[in-house]
């Protein structure tokens, strides 16, 4: 419960590089996530090249703290088909597991939102060479954050709704 509190989006970046085996078990967070029927319809673009992150952080104004990150983890699926009617939410799932587990090790990150705007994924499609029959469901920005963040304190009982709405 402690990551779930401390987890934060960061949008300011130290300048230093996370490890390969950092940076492994994030991916490895990731694939361990739920996934409808055990499909598991997604693949991962790992990005550390600081031009590749500059031209990630070109394709939308939301996405400009790619500029100071040390990597970034872009999820990606070939779903939208009849096979794989959960990707959505497979790839939220990963994308979550993610998160977390960059909080658990101290390393910042930011869920930047990739499907269904699909005018900013072309962009980001177009800079990481991916197939156009894939979807990129979410860029990750990591780094180790520049600010002291406090943790969450987000429970609101007035949308609780007991036995039925």
């Amino acid at each position: 419960m402690e990551e779930i509190y401390k987890r934060r989006s960061v949008r300011k970046f130290l300048d230093k590089p996370i490890s390969d085996d950092d940076l492994d078990a994030l991916l490895k967070a990731g694939m361990n996530a739920p996934s409808a029927h055990n499909l598991k319809p997604y693949e991962f673009v790992l990005v550390k090249d600081k031009n590749t992150l500059q031209a990630l952080a070109d394709t939308a104004i939301h996405s400009k703290m790619l500029n100071e990150a040390a990597a970034a983890i872009v999820v990606v699926s070939k779903g939208d088909n009849e096979q794989t009617p959960h990707w959505q939410a497979d790839c939220a799932a990963v994308t979550e597991n993610i998160l977390l587990e960059a909080i658990s090790m101290e390393i910042g990150s930011c869920w930047l939102g990739g499907y269904p705007d699909l005018e900013k994924t072309a962009k980001e499609k177009k800079v990481l060479a991916i197939p156009e029959d894939y979807q990129i469901f979410s860029v990750i920005a990591l780094g180790y954050s520049a600010l002291d963040l406090k943790p969450n304190d987000n429970y609101y009982p007035e949308k609780i709704h007991y036995e039925k709405y």
